[in-house]
């Protein structure tokens, strides 16, 4: 049954409602962890504080999802010689592997999702994604919001 909205912004919140219910479900439970490793696998060795930034998420998730991964031999850590306090943390060869397949899973499951869509329609769809998210990073509605948190810091030095 199709609905009726009163207005635009009520339809694509309530599309951006079931878009994120879907992914959400065809994540597997893995996002944070694929994120990381993609990011290690880019970056090289980051410190746990930088990856939490980055990852946007709190530091005891992030201690939480690294000490599985280091569990799983995805990742290792070890102290950070500029902070005593800190953490660098070097993604593995199974992290490596695991990244090459958690990065095909992710292609094919994108091709599966819009497959709707043209490639010139999802190049405009990003494009639109990308201004509502920077809107969203000025307004600070991310948690753990770093890049506005930098902006800020840039404006007052």
């Amino acid at each position: 049954m199709k609905r009726t909205y009163n207005s635009a912004d009520e339809r694509i919140l309530a599309g951006f409602r079931r878009f994120s219910n879907i992914l959400k479900r065809e994540e597997f439970g893995h996002h944070g962890k694929a994120r990381i490793l993609s990011l290690l696998a880019k970056n090289g060795p980051m410190t746990q504080r930088n990856i939490q930034e980055e990852v946007e998420i709190t530091s005891s998730s992030a201690s939480e999802i690294l000490t599985k991964m280091e569990d799983h031999r995805l990742i290792t850590r070890r102290p950070d010689p500029d902070d005593s306090r800190g953490r660098i943390v070097t993604i593995t060869e199974e992290g490596l592997k695991k990244n090459a397949e958690f990065a095909a899973e992710k292609k094919a499951k994108a091709q599966k999702l819009f497959n709707a869509l043209s490639e010139d329609e999802k190049a405009v769809m990003a494009s639109l994604f990308d201004k509502i998210q920077d809107s969203w990073y000025e307004e600070g509605l991310f948690y753990g919001d770093c890049r506005n948190h930098r902006k800020h810091l840039e404006k007052i030095s």
